[in-house]
């Protein structure tokens, strides 16, 4: 009765599985085909319900990284005197960090000596085997990410992962890393590394046959399907993929 003019489906076998797995794994290559038989039906459904007007798109929000290495910051944060551990199930002091798979945010929550303990969360972590960059309060706009200036949500810094790497949680233990984690893969790394890139493929009505976009920006994935509806979307960042549109 009621026939939408836009559906999403989120395929989520291949995450899964590439996470318990790791990437380029043939489990995880099992999955891609598994998820490639589901888009057929997909489309084939979409022809049959809508000839001639149909449009898919596959796209996905990030690549993976395999897991080899699992560094711990909040033991290394203990050691420098920078977190407490009063319990087995969470921390205490100056300084929290949220990790996100291949990157960590620091939130420092003493104003009185914000400087001084950014510093010592730099020193901390300035020679870690596995911490790729270290990402101070001046360059976070460089990775998307708003000043806390303004924002309050956002970290004071960030860590990034090496590509085979990933941050945990746990504070307890003394090694500062987990040489074989249980999980094999992961991401959330800086999105820069190829492997971690995502993937954008768009064909039906509305689409140029043969287009070759290259690397594109994820926030240009909104505006392209608005326009494919005759929407605009104002005020967003990112623009329609017009190399990819048909006239």
């Amino acid at each position: 009765d009621h026939q939408p003019n836009l559906a999403l489906l989120h395929l989520v076998w291949v995450d899964h599985t590439q996470h318990l797995e790791g990437p380029k794994s043939p489990e995880a290559y099992a999955a891609v085909k598994a998820a490639d038989d589901q888009v057929r039906e997909v489309w084939e459904e979409l022809r049959h319900d809508y000839p001639g007007r149909a449009t898919l798109l596959v796209v996905s929000d990030h690549g993976f990284s395999p897991t080899k290495r699992l560094i711990l910051p909040n033991v290394i944060l203990r050691r420098a005197g920078l977190v407490e551990t009063p319990s087995k199930k969470g921390t205490s002091g100056p300084v929290i960090i949220v990790v996100q798979g291949g990157s960590a945010m620091v939130y420092v929550l003493d104003d009185a000596h914000r400087s001084d303990l950014i510093e010592r969360v730099k020193k901390a972590f300035g020679d870690v085997k596995g911490v790729a960059k270290i990402v101070g309060p001046g360059q976070l706009k460089d990775y998307g990410v708003a000043d806390p200036k303004d924002d309050p949500h956002a970290p004071d810094m960030m860590l990034f992962a090496e590509e085979g790497c990933a941050f945990g949680d746990t504070a307890a233990g003394e090694l500062p890393f987990n040489e074989k984690p249980e999980r094999k893969g992961s991401h959330g790394h800086d999105a820069s590394l190829p492997d971690l890139h995502a993937t954008f493929i768009a064909w039906g009505v509305g689409i140029r046959p043969g287009a070759r976009l290259g690397v594109i920006s994820n926030l240009s994935v909104a505006p392209t399907i608005a326009k494919l509806l005759g929407l605009s979307l104002p005020n967003v960042e990112g623009s329609p993929l017009t190399a990819a549109l048909a006239e």
